[in-house]
């Protein structure tokens, strides 16, 4: 997955541009009825609904990515229904059972799994009734054949960048002649990360390990109750005091979101974030301030904005292409907001990911967006 970011990058309009060349094109496995979806040959939706399936917009990026799964559904003239869940699968299944007993008509699902792993029976069911769009949790392979289209983020991606972030905070801390705590004089290193079960903590995990590539002694890793500040707070508080004594040189916070609770918890143990131990976060949601401070020496964009936008794009594409490219592209960082075009989507497309750091936060653009419009 080192090769994740090259993948497409000369795509140039939200990685489904018609100038991508299709390996192998065709109808794609999860259409309405177990069938081929015949393509409209428009994007307008014509006011059909777009049935969303999710966990709990409590969380901060989850609340900006419904926001624009909204906001660009009304472009294209469709509707949104959406259930929320509290990172919980089992009460995603009930909520999708729940909506199939309806009868209701979808153009599409756009579905985000609470847990990839015990997710397929759903998206199998799912998949009967309307094309599935999977976004945010990577498909797990026994879902591919009912997922029509993945768009969103690649956390292999994010992990791999937090990786390099954190190499690159080691080598500077190590040009600046600071002694670390670990064995053989490596840096100690405790990870925070996505609650058991959610794919993504077990990507975001390995990618890290594998592009650290042994660089850090990694004293535990503690799996958080949810994504979010509080649950930050209450696992690096308990934590923190067991491996004080031990010398804490780095923490890896798979989200900016938890990461600000971690550094709550590093004050209140008499210890200075950004000084004392140096703390990496994955996607940037949440308080911005910490990073601002340098608390928090760097996190990964991974816009809501853009994610909520392109699964509603590739779903749109698709109902008006019937197609889908058996392609994996990843939407370079540089470019402006592209026009929607009718064309096929690819199999897998990946939002950009670069980092951010206090130094680079005021200059940071991509898509014509700083920072607060593409991280709420």
């Amino acid at each position: 997955m080192g090769t994740w970011r090259k993948l497409g990058i000369a795509a140039l309009s939200l990685g489904v541009a018609a100038s991508l060349a299709a390996c192998g094109s065709g109808g794609a496995s999860g259409a309405s009825g177990g069938e081929d979806v015949e393509g409209s040959g428009t994007l307008d939706g014509g006011g059909e609904t777009l049935v969303v399936f999710m966990p709990s917009t409590s969380n901060s990026y989850l609340a900006a990515g419904l926001d624009s799964i909204k906001a660009e559904a009304e472009e294209l003239n469709f509707t949104v229904k959406s259930f929320e869940n509290d990172f919980d699968q089992t009460e995603e299944d009930q909520q999708v059972q729940e909506w199939l007993a309806t009868g209701e008509d979808a153009a599409a699902i756009l579905y985000w799994p609470a847990a990839g792993e015990a997710a397929t029976n759903s998206i199998r069911q799912l998949s009967k009734k309307a094309p599935v769009f999977q976004f945010n949790q990577a498909v797990q392979d026994d879902a591919q054949e009912f997922v029509t289209a993945y768009a969103g983020v690649s956390d292999y991606g994010i992990g791999e960048q937090a990786g390099k972030s954190a190499l690159e905070a080691l080598a500077e801390r190590q040009d600046a002649g600071v002694e670390f705590h670990g064995p053989d004089g490596k840096p100690n290193l405790i990870e925070f990360r996505f609650p058991t079960g959610y794919v993504a903590g077990d990507e975001r995990h390995d990618s890290f390990v594998e592009t650290t590539d042994g660089a850090f002694n990694e004293l535990t890793v503690e799996p958080l109750k949810a994504p979010d500040a509080q649950s930050g707070y209450e696992a690096a508080s308990q934590i923190i005091p067991k491996f004080k004594a031990d010398g804490i040189d780095f923490i890896y916070a798979q989200n900016n979101n938890s990461a600000t609770g971690v550094v709550q918890a590093l004050e209140q143990n008499g210890l200075v974030a950004g000084e004392d131990v140096i703390v990496v976060a994955g996607d940037y949601s949440g308080d911005k301030q910490p990073l601002r401070d340098g608390k928090i020496h760097s996190a990964v964009v991974q816009s809501p904005v853009i994610e909520g936008a392109l699964i509603v794009r590739t779903a749109a594409q698709y109902l008006a292409t019937g197609e889908v490219t058996d392609e994996t592209v990843t939407i370079p960082d540089d470019a402006e907001k592209p026009e929607a075009e009718i064309a096929a989507p690819a199999k897998v497309t990946y939002i950009m990911n670069p980092p951010v750091t206090a130094d680079t936060y005021d200059s940071f653009k991509i898509w014509g967006m700083g920072i607060d419009e593409l991280v709420k």
